[in-house]
């Protein structure tokens, strides 16, 4: 027969066995559970990764098919260019060399030179805006100022509105970046010219305010614009308000309309650069 001391002792062993065994197992199914939570937050988390990364995917996709859109855009203008302007010049010039080939009198055939003469030097002008708007040589040559500043002498050129360029000091920000921003400033100034009834001047603004890049074009005409033009607005005027937001999306780059208190149209393009430690 076992002794008292024998007996407890047994059931503090048996005891210690059961509470160690049940301390084990909550330790185990605590780990089981924390572990259980733990891959369906990773789950959750890849999925919300997954969706982020779609929805990127998706805007990046869209972003593509702009760029695409105003492209062809940019070509379908081009070709409009190229048929009302230069192919009307060659046209004109054309039918006075078909004057002057049926023997015309000497005062008439000195006409006809002078009207060829002008026709051929505007088809020449014509052709170097062309040039121009397609690849601004310039701007990889001497860079962003330089290139506005030819773009605004070749609007002067045309005797429309009179387009000024005020210049500050601004960070250069590489060919790619400086091609993209000289483009927006063609568009912005080119719809001005266009669709700003009444304007009397059109002004062009680069300048730099600590790490923020700042281009402006105002003038004093109607507003252009229909709506308020940001990020994923609707244009009001077709592919080249559409061209401006994109390249804008492009740059990651904030566009600002107005104040419509002001008369006219102003806008600014604000693009935020890098400014290196002294």
């Amino acid at each position: 027969m076992a002794s008292p001391e024998e007996v407890t002792f047994g059931q503090l062993l048996y005891g210690g066995i059961a509470f160690m065994l049940l301390a084990g197992g909550g330790v185990v199914a605590f780990l089981l559970m924390y572990q259980r939570r733990l891959l369906q937050q990773q789950l959750q988390l890849r999925t919300t990764e997954g969706s982020h990364q779609q929805q990127l995917l998706v805007a990046q996709q869209e972003l593509l098919l702009a760029v695409v859109a105003a492209q062809e855009g940019e070509r379908e203008d081009i070709s409009q260019e190229l048929h009302d302007g230069i192919g009307s010049s060659l046209s004109t010039a054309k039918l006075l060399l078909h004057h002057l080939g049926k023997n015309p009198t000497p005062e008439e055939c000195s006409r006809l030179v002078v009207l060829l003469q002008d026709v051929m030097t505007t088809a020449v002008q014509e052709v170097r805006s062309i040039s121009h708007s397609l690849y601004p040589a310039v701007l990889a040559r001497h860079g962003l100022a330089e290139a506005i500043q030819r773009l605004t002498d070749i609007c002067n050129e045309t005797g429309q509105v009179p387009v000024s360029f005020t210049l500050g000091y601004y960070q250069p920000l590489g060919l790619v970046r400086e091609l993209v921003l000289y483009r927006i400033c063609q568009e912005l100034v080119a719809n001005a010219l266009k669709h700003a009834q009444g304007a009397t001047y059109v002004a062009v603004r680069l300048a730099q305010e600590g790490a923020v890049l700042k281009l402006e074009v105002q003038d004093d005409g109607y507003s252009f614009l229909s709506l308020p033009l940001g990020l994923g607005s609707a244009p009001a005027y077709g592919n080249a308000l559409c061209n401006i937001g994109v390249r804008v999306q492009l740059l990651h780059a904030r566009l600002h309309h107005g104040p419509e208190s002001e008369p006219g149209t102003r806008i600014t393009i604000e693009l935020g650069i890098a400014v290196p430690h002294p």
